[in-house]
């Protein structure tokens, strides 16, 4: 037999891995006592090609793996992946736009079944590239973010929530995409400093006896404000706290003066205005000094019916720049000057969230997320490195109310149903596939909404394992080790702390390792629009999957970004020739 010099992975790879596969050699040794070891894989979307971060997930993940099976371990590494709600959603709308159509062309139903048949087609491609990386994981046990029984723990863990009270429906402040049409939690809010300018605007005292200037980025809010507001502690106004002060474009609705500490003393001129339907901090005060909520802008993003006739329909900036004109002719502007401040955006599409007062379904995690906190601090999970323990840790503590419902036809549906005749009336039923139910004669309607992607997922250590009653959930879980990117560190792994010890128990893995990302080769972070995506595909073609893995692997340290290096990939195509050799 004749062997070529130079060792070409294309002709073998994928063949070792077949016959691997074929030969059960990925699944775990069945023995009945010993030591065992377990990874659930963080489900890649299955929406598009896996990118290069994915293939340093699994070149460490696999490596582990790999290790702790050459031990004699009883060895279980599970496949996934992810259906990504409302990721997935942006994906398939973006390919609607290139067929010159919309979501709006569908229905919710249409919608959904479109993006199956989309996910379902991308499903077979990406399992195929996750061979193609040489991980050994057990095939027999693949889970998708949508199987039955993911479903089902999402619905058994949304019911034991409202029994025990940690569910409710409420209207509170959420962050709103005005292009996307969906809310999104605190943590899916990118912020970005960004120069606008800011206005003072007088406001007359009701008595004519003067006038109080306050200072804001947004005058388009200042068209109905349930109240002015002040510091107690601030010498300049304590005496104007309980006064009436007219609205410069709504006179003939005066408003009250109120006092209250959460106000900056130092901020513009120590006087702000409450507008309770579009500040979350501004919402609190309303519940503390029983305000109304006056909702100025709608889910499009333009301005409502409760606003002067003249602004009524306008596109936000357009009526920030014709309600600071009509300031400035009616004389009660003064003064505007430069100002730079963070501006909370939609990670997706840039465009600038609206805080709005809206009805969703909340998880109150100041019940839920204390044993987690004190599992944490007493370090009951060792993190790589320790400093991702000290950033949960305060995650945590300032976690507010978790916003889990989503406008979006992609997802796990809500298994909630309003009745039709008595609004406040909610039920528990999981007939999603049914627009509405008959329950003791009462009608009711699904709540058309769908779960956060994160509510669901955050269950993946033990539903892959089949919990409850799972033969691999009594043997495997928790599992030994989460191995994931840091920036998943709260929206995933801090959740996963949460509901694994909430509906288990027993904390769902022991370690947690965190990676950095992989950076373009010159530093800057990889991305489509830049042209600086490195194929993984591409590059196991060219060099094969060893190559990849240990190049991506050469000198990385826990949690440290490190851009991309040909040259390690080059070297450790050699080395794996030597080998050969």
């Amino acid at each position: 037999m004749r062997l070529p010099k130079a060792y070409n992975p294309q002709e073998y790879e994928s063949d070792i891995y077949a016959l691997w596969e074929k030969k059960g050699a990925f699944q775990p040794s069945g023995k009945e006592e010993g030591d065992y070891f377990s990874i659930v894989m963080p489900p890649p979307n299955a929406n598009a090609d896996l990118h290069i971060g994915f293939g340093l997930t699994i070149a460490v993940e696999d490596t582990i793996v790999r290790y702790q099976r050459m031990k004699g371990k009883s060895t279980l590494f599970v496949p996934g992946a992810d259906h990504a709600g409302f990721e997935t959603q942006v994906v398939y709308e973006k390919h609607l736009k290139g067929q010159g159509k919309s979501r709006f062309d569908y229905s919710r139903e249409e919608l959904y079944k479109q993006i199956w048949d989309f996910v379902e087609q991308n499903k077979h491609n990406f399992q195929s590239q996750i061979r193609a990386l040489g991980a050994s994981c057990d095939w027999t046990r693949f889970t998708y973010t949508l199987d039955k029984k993911v479903v089902e723990q999402a619905y058994r863990t949304f019911s034991k929530m409202w029994q025990d009270g940690l569910i409710y429906r409420g209207k509170r402040i959420v962050n709103y995409c005005t292009f996307h049409g969906t809310s999104f939690s605190d943590i899916e809010v990118v912020h970005e400093e960004e120069d606008t300018q800011l206005w003072r605007i007088a406001y007359p005292l009701a008595d004519g006896s003067g006038e109080v200037v306050i200072a804001t980025t947004r005058p388009e809010t200042k068209l109905g404000q349930s109240a002015l507001m002040v510091n107690p502690n601030d010498a300049r106004y304590k005496n104007l706290i309980g006064r009436e002060v007219l609205q410069p474009l709504v006179p003939d609705t005066p408003i009250t003066i109120i006092g209250d500490e959460h106000v900056d003393m130092k901020f513009g001129t120590g006087v702000v205005t409450v507008t309770p339907g579009h500040d979350p901090n501004d919402f609190e005060v309303a519940q503390r000094h029983n305000l109304p909520i006056i909702e100025l802008i709608t889910t499009e993003g333009k301005m409502s019916d409760n606003v002067p006739s003249q602004f009524k329909g306008m596109a936000v900036l357009d009526a920030r720049e014709a309600v600071a004109e009509e300031l400035a002719k009616r004389g009660m502007l003064r003064g505007v000057e430069s100002y730079t401040h963070s501006v909370g955006k939609c990670y997706k599409c840039g465009t600038v969230i609206e805080p709005l007062a809206l009805e969703q379904w909340f998880v109150n995690m100041d019940t839920l997320k204390q044993p987690a906190l004190q599992a944490l601090k007493e370090n009951k999970i060792k993190f790589y490195p320790d400093s991702k323990r000290t950033q949960a840790i305060r995650y945590l503590e300032g976690l507010k109310d978790w916003n889990i419902s989503r406008q979006i036809a992609w997802g796990i549906p809500i298994p909630a149903f309003q009745n039709t005749e008595d609004k406040s009336d909610w039920i528990f039923d999981t007939r999603v596939d049914q627009e509405t139910i008959e329950v003791d004669g009462k009608t009711y309607q699904r709540d058309p909404d769908v779960f956060d992607t994160w509510f669901s997922s955050s269950s993946w250590p033990y539903t892959t394992l089949n919990y409850p009653d799972g033969q691999e959930f009594k043997q495997f879980y928790p599992t030994s080790l989460m191995e994931t990117a840091g920036e998943i560190l709260h929206q995933w792994v801090v959740r996963m702390v949460m509901l694994g010890l909430y509906t288990t128990g027993v904390l769902p893995f022991k370690d947690v390792y965190i990676h950095g990302l992989v950076l373009a080769e010159g530093g800057a972070k990889m991305s489509k629009s830049l042209g600086n995506v490195v194929n993984v595909m591409e590059i196991i073609a060219e060099h094969g999957s060893d190559a990849l893995r240990m190049g991506l692997l050469a000198g990385r340290a826990p949690a440290v970004n490190r851009g991309y290096d040909r040259r390690r990939v080059h070297e450790a195509r050699n080395f794996a020739n030597k080998l050969w050799n």
